[in-house]
């Protein structure tokens, strides 16, 4: 079993194509569904209205595998609970619709932690703050989204997702601020 942060190397297409091509798909259904009514017999009206529903269930069913990548933006791909990888490409792609595509944000964050009373070395009780820049590096993209306990049951939502791992960085970070603090004069 794969486990771990890897790049996504499965099917991936051009989205702008595939838009393209589910949009005719659709038309073709609806085209095979008219003119199923001016068929001559009964098994040619037959296959063609199996055929526009078949191209017209196709189309729509596509346009789940639609996805944008914006820069500094990854998605986690899964194929029915199984990781197959992180796609970092930025542009517009389409992936297998039956691959959900969670989506986690590498950008820059700020967290700004109020002053706090911690006990340094001495045992003497000091206030100490923290401003902290932080952001998720590409190859910690795997741990960001399954390592980290989310509190929420069945989140599922890109800010939902970043949200709980705001709250895991500001404890994280209040916990080292006290570690830090304690270890000096």
């Amino acid at each position: 079993m794969k486990n771990g942060n890897f790049i996504y190397s499965g099917l991936r297409l051009n989205g702008i194509f595939m838009l393209l091509s589910l949009l005719a798909s659709i038309a073709g259904g609806v085209a095979c569904c008219v003119l199923s009514d001016s068929a001559a017999t009964l098994a040619a009206q037959t296959a063609l209205l199996a055929g526009g529903v078949l191209f017209l269930l196709s189309g729509f069913l596509g346009f789940k595998g639609l996805t944008m990548l914006e820069p500094n933006e990854a998605r986690v791909i899964m194929f029915f609970g199984r990781y197959e990888g992180t796609l970092y490409e930025t542009g517009f792609w389409w992936i297998n619709p039956f691959m959900s595509k969670k989506k986690i944000s590498m950008r820059a964050r700020n967290l700004n932690v109020e002053p706090i009373k911690v006990n340094d070395h001495n045992g003497n009780p000091i206030m100490i703050g923290l401003v902290l820049v932080w952001r998720i590096r590409q190859e910690e993209v795997y741990r960001a989204v399954f390592d980290i306990d989310s509190s929420a049951p069945g989140i599922v939502s890109a800010a939902g997702r970043m949200q709980e791992l705001e709250k895991f960085v500001s404890v994280q970070s209040d916990a080292a601020l006290r570690q830090v603090a304690g270890c000096y004069a």
